[in-house]
């Protein structure tokens, strides 16, 4: 089957009212910025987004950018039809001829209400059509094949199988975040909810100085490569942690060094925020997961943070975040063996009910305003 064009839909932009539009646009924006080449033109119609594909476009390649766009729903491979009944059940007719199917549904959907063909009526007669000349038959529940006609202002469109999309909101330049992205299973599925709300989204790693420093960069860089399949452009920070490990292990108990790291994370992290104008912090925190997630160590770790902070995995279990990794392509990299900044503050009996005057008291023996400009300044930016 050779398709031509792509029919694809969303759902919560449908619920935007008089910014709706904005949304609409803003989305073919990003469909034009993915699939470039691949598609001659981009055009809104009524009830859909249409594709029209560029002579020779490798399918699956669309298919895989348009699955990982947020905004879309689902989308469907489509052949153009005139709007007339006689050339749509021509077209469908050849359309199913090389499908190999032995029950069939027929559903038309009739966006524009002003087409003078009536959808019921279309299915009847399509229907016995397939029946008559394939000998398939009808099934209105979980057919083989569902054959779908939808019925926009000048063109039908003729499709048969509709393919998931991410959902959610079109990514927006203008709603910047920064998330801190270490190489486990969690920050890579919390920077990608934040993607699907629209977000663009800048990665922020903090980097140990051991004998796995390259492998765990190689491995930072896959996962911030996984991840800017579902944005337009991403850029990641890889901040150096040498001289504020120094720091901490001398100045803080042990107890407490992983809930000062985590602090001057966020603070870094702000840091580069501003810089980006990025208006909040994304963290991987799943409540009372680990020993510094527990929620009076995160009350302590957050107090007075400069950014505010958005926690999506805040109530998900690990069962949850490991089924969103794996549909995003993030778990089998999540998965190499890596030692990150974090496993060098773990004692054998961490700290579980911090309060913020202990942690502010530890940053007090710091110079915490020059330990956060060098990190800063001496970050390596890579983009995506």
């Amino acid at each position: 089957m050779e398709f031509d064009n792509i029919t694809v839909h969303y759902g919560e932009i449908g619920l935007k009212g008089s910014n709706r539009g904005y949304f609409e646009r803003l989305l073919i924006s990003n469909m034009k910025a993915k699939l470039g080449s691949l598609a001659d033109s981009i055009t809104k119609e009524t009830g859909q987004i249409t594709v029209k594909l560029s002579k020779r476009a490798d399918l699956k390649k669309v298919e895989d950018i348009l699955s990982r766009i947020p905004g879309i729903a689902n989308f469907s491979l489509a052949k153009k039809s005139k709007l007339d009944i006689s050339s749509i059940k021509d077209d469908a007719l050849e359309f199913v001829k090389d499908i190999d199917f032995e029950t069939f549904k027929v559903d038309t959907a009739r966006h524009d209400k002003s087409v003078k063909i009536d959808s019921q009526q279309l299915n009847k007669s399509l229907g016995e059509e397939i029946i008559k000349k394939y000998g398939k038959k009808a099934k209105m529940k979980d057919p083989d094949l569902l054959l779908r006609i939808e019925l926009s202002t000048h063109t039908a469109y003729i499709s048969g199988k509709e393919i998931e999309g991410v959902g959610g909101m079109p990514t927006d330049n203008k709603q910047k975040v920064v998330a801190l992205l270490s190489g486990g299973l969690d920050s890579p599925v919390a920077a990608y909810l934040m993607m699907k709300r629209g977000c663009t989204v800048i990665l922020a790693h903090f980097q140990n100085q051991n004998q796995m420093t390259k492998s765990v960069q190689d491995k930072i860089e896959k996962l911030s490569s996984q991840l800017s399949k579902y944005q337009i452009k991403t850029k990641l920070y890889i901040i150096p942690f040498d001289s504020i490990q120094k720091e901490i292990i001398a100045n803080v108990h042990s107890t407490h060094r992983m809930l000062v790291y985590r602090k001057l994370m966020l603070k870094i992290s702000s840091e580069i925020a501003e810089k980006e104008n990025a208006k909040f912090l994304v963290v991987g925190d799943s409540l009372s997961q680990v020993a510094s997630q527990t929620i009076e160590n995160l009350e302590a770790t957050y107090h007075n943070s400069e950014k505010l902070i958005f926690s999506p995995l805040i109530g998900m279990d690990k069962k949850d975040i490991t089924a969103i990794s794996r549909k995003i392509g993030t778990f089998d990299i999540s998965s190499l063996p890596y030692g990150d900044c974090c496993s060098y503050f773990v004692p054998k009996h961490p700290e579980l009910k911090a309060n913020s005057e202990e942690l502010d008291d530890a940053l007090k023996e710091m110079d915490i305003e020059k330990l956060i400009k060098e990190a800063v300044e001496k970050a390596v930016i890579n983009e995506f």
